[in-house]
Order: C-alpha cells, then structure tokens, then sequence
C-alpha cells in the first residue's frame, strides 16, 4: 500500500511517501506561499505528489487551523493567508482518485505519537506544536478528538496573562507567550528599540550568551508552555504531553524548565501520571500526515468528527 501525507506549515509544505509502518520512501518540499491563493497552493502540492507517486491509496493532510474538519475547510488561519474558507480537503479529494483525511497539524503529530511514538497506544495524549504557531492536538483512546461542528481546539488564543505580545487583537495569548516566534515578540515587548527586527533563533543565541532581555523572553516562554501544560493535564488526565519545534530546537534544558513549571502548577495525581517530553519521532510533522493517510486507509477511515 502505498500512502502519501502532506504537511502544510506556515513557511513549509512537504509532501511524503511512505507506508503504514512508519517508513518514509521519498519527500519533496518547498515555500508554502499561501498567499498566492488557494489555485497555486493546490497546484503546487498535486505537482510535487504526481511526482512522487502518480497513483496514491489514501492521502493525509496535516495542516494548521483553525478549521473545520468535518467540511475540511480552514477557517482564516493566520499562518497561511489567502486561504480563510478554503475547503482545501474537498479540491484535493478532486484531483486524485483516492480517500482524503484531513487533520490540524497538532492533532496529526499527536496522533503520529499514539501510532508509532514512545507512548504508543496511551489513553491521553496532547500535542503542543510550539513553533510558528501555539497549536495543540489531542488523541483520546486512538482517536482523534475535535469540538462541536469538527472545530479544532485553539488554545493558542486562549488568554495566559494579562499582558504581553498582542496576537489574534489580543494581548497576553497563549500563542504570545508559548510559540516559538513569541520569543521575538516577548523580546521585542520588553525593549521595542534593540529588539526591532529580532528573530527567535537570534534571541536564543543572546540568551545563552547572558543578555538579561533575551534572557527573560526564554524564561516567560518556559513558563507559559509549563502553564499550558498544567491546565491541559488538569482538564483533561493526559497521559502524555508531547512539546514541539522549541523542545526538538532548544532540547532537554527547554524542556525540564517546562517541566518544572508543570510540577508547580499541576494537581499531584497528574504530575503522577502525566509525563511531558520532547517528540520520540524524527520527523513528526511529516509522520503525522503520514499517519492521517493510514486512517484514510482503513475501512472505517473517513473523516473523524
């Protein structure tokens, strides 16, 4: 059997071939560029897959919301403008002659790590993206789990603070404080004339260095992921939360901060229970298109609700 999974990120689009085992056979990539609209989007990934494999089973999406997944529409995502209501699972179903699961990129990693992952087969398993965006994935006993309508959840956009980096015209998000671009922002918030133009990976690289500016845009960062990571296990009695791009990208001091503020915060029997770490899977992002292929491939596959 032959599977395809797309990913769609906010700078990156991939397309891979692989199989139900986890394996990834080839791989193109390239610029997403959404805002050229959703014809060259579409174009763009039917070229590079036709040029992978002509003749696919079953295709998986793996993109960031918010969207609707029971109409496979995005709903005005911010990371990839020019394709607000673009019902992007419908036109790619329409060029190949094959089943189309699509799945909000967070939810496809969770659901990658319940497959194939260190934890596979867990009960409760979250994904936290931490990268361009502050996404967040859930799999509940093998399946994935969206809101009412197929709506992903966005706990991005839920409120962390107060105050702080303004995103979605509101200051103090989660996504303003638990991205990996929030690191820039954060920076860029406490001194907006020295911090202009920076980039997160600059901010690290100033961090570790000592700058007490850069320093404590890391620190806030730890801190609200911790946060997010707390209030998640306690609604939901997780067994897992996977970190994303920041914990593969800053690596295991990242993640025992992140760790530690959990801890503090989170009821004793979830601490207990509920293990936060870094992804167990090379490639992710990738594997978790992968693995909504696999769904789409099943018999009882189709579009989860």
């Amino acid at each position: 059997m032959t599977l395809i999974g797309i990913n769609v990120g906010g700078t990156t689009t991939s397309v891979v071939v692989g199989g139900a085992d986890a394996t990834i056979r080839a791989r193109r990539s390239w610029p997403t560029r959404s805002e050229r609209g959703p014809r060259d989007f579409i174009d763009a990934i039917v070229t590079a897959t036709n040029e992978l494999c002509a003749a696919p089973d079953a295709i998986g999406l793996s993109i960031g919301g918010p969207l609707d997944v029971q109409r496979g529409v995005l709903i005005d995502p911010p990371h990839l403008p020019g394709l607000g209501g673009f019902a992007v699972r419908n036109a790619l179903a329409a060029r190949f002659s094959a089943p189309v699961v699509m799945h909000h990129d967070a939810a496809a990693c969770a659901l990658a790590e319940w497959r194939w992952g260190a934890n596979a087969g867990a009960g409760g398993i979250v994904y936290l993206t931490c990268g361009t965006g502050f996404g967040c994935g859930l799999v509940l006993d093998g399946h994935v789990r969206y809101g009412s309508d197929g709506r992903s959840p966005e706990i991005g956009h839920v409120r962390y603070r107060d105050d702080g980096p303004e995103i979605f015209n509101k200051p103090g998000c989660y996504e303003g404080y638990g991205s990996a671009k929030a690191l820039a922002l954060l920076a860029r918030w406490r001194d907006p004339v020295h911090f202009a133009n920076a980039q997160p990976e600059a901010i690290v690289a100033l961090a570790a260095a000592g700058d007490p500016v850069a320093s404590e845009a890391v620190l806030m960062n730890q801190r609200a992921v911790g946060s997010a990571c707390a209030l998640l296990a306690d609604l939901l009695a997780l067994d897992v939360i996977v970190l994303g791009s920041l914990a593969t990208y800053l690596g295991e001091p990242w993640i025992a901060a992140v760790r530690d503020v959990f801890r503090a915060e989170v009821l004793p029997a979830n601490a207990a229970r509920c293990s936060v770490r870094g992804p167990s899977l090379d490639a992710v992002q990738d594997l978790g298109a992968l693995a909504a292929a696999v769904e789409a491939a099943t018999p009882a596959g189709g579009q989860p609700g």
